[in-house]
């Protein structure tokens, strides 16, 4: 073989925390353009050198009179000097944002009283293409992990995935239950995206190899939790653009994940250092449970993920 795909998957990891955290920097430095306005059915707003113009509002609700959507009707007029007008018309709702030249238009909030006003923000992010490419270095350095991981042997590889199945299936299957519950309430707009099944399924797949791991149980599938985490980290980022307008915004419940992510990538720095690899493990596996505990429901985390 040509390369060794676990020095090459650190390489791509440490490239892409790297950039991530540079990108986060610049974003820090050179604050991204960010307009928010609120509007009534035939009021406007300047967008740079074009128009934004409300035509009008709606707020579906549930049968118990809960808002199931947020719904602005909108049209974008280009005004640039000497070019021809373009005019593009849209309904922008939670988790649909309009793209124009750059902007994302997002449906941000809206009159909650009277329901005679929404509020709609447009964000310019010219870091947007790094955060991308720092995804994708961590997403292929995650995978090579488990390329590396597969040369010790297809068949004890092979041989701990059967077992993990059956053991998953256990777990999982109270997981499906709830979750099918929960899917067949009314979810509040921000969770109505066809991110929520990849993203969560990821991690909770994830969090039951990784905790089965910190037992000795299956330790030869800890690259393809590791995975998955990374697979979840990076759909949680791409769903926090779609959302809320930003890709990352220092939330509690992001920040716990990825002190979590962290530790699991600590250990493949040190898994040829046996007592070292194994408080690793445990260490994160420690992680995890506060993550789906106490995190979760703890009044001290409110943030952006507060949805109990």
């Amino acid at each position: 073989m040509w390369y060794n795909p676990r020095a090459m998957a650190k390489h791509l990891l440490h490239l892409g925390f790297l950039l991530a955290a540079v990108t986060l920097a610049l974003k820090a430095a050179f604050m991204p353009s960010r307009l928010q306005s609120s509007l009534r059915p035939g009021e406007s707003a300047m967008l740079g050198e074009d128009v934004l113009a409300l035509k009008g509002f709606s707020v579906p609700k549930y049968p118990d009179g809960k808002p199931r959507q947020y719904v602005s009707d909108v049209h974008v007029v280009s005004m640039a000097a000497g070019r021809r007008p373009e005019a593009v018309h849209a309904q922008i709702s939670v988790n649909h944002p309009m793209r124009w030249k750059g902007w994302w238009i997002y449906q941000n909030s809206y009159d909650a009283a009277q329901e005679s006003y929404t509020v709609l923000e447009a964000v310019r992010d010219p870091f947007l293409p790094l955060a991308a490419v720092a995804g994708a270095l961590l997403l292929v350095g995650a995978a090579l992990l488990c390329r590396g991981g597969a040369a010790a042997g297809v068949e004890p590889v092979r041989h701990a995935a059967l077992k993990f199945a059956a053991a998953t299936a256990v777990v999982m299957l109270p997981l499906w239950i709830v979750g099918r519950a929960l899917l067949s309430k009314e979810l509040v707009p921000a969770l109505q995206s066809p991110l929520l099944v990849p993203h969560v399924g990821a991690y909770l797949v994830s969090y039951v190899i990784l905790i089965f791991a910190a037992f000795g149980i299956g330790v030869r599938l800890v690259p393809f939790g590791f995975f998955l985490m990374t697979l979840a980290l990076v759909l949680g980022a791409l769903w926090g653009k779609i959302c809320w307008g930003d890709w990352w915004q220092y939330d509690p419940k992001e920040m716990w994940s990825l002190g979590t992510w962290l530790a699991f990538a600590a250990y493949f720095h040190f898994r040829h250092r046996p007592v070292a690899a194994r408080w690793l493990l445990r260490f994160g596996a420690v992680m995890i449970i506060l993550t789906l505990t106490w995190v979760n429901f703890s009044r001290i985390f409110r943030g952006l993920h507060s949805y109990v």
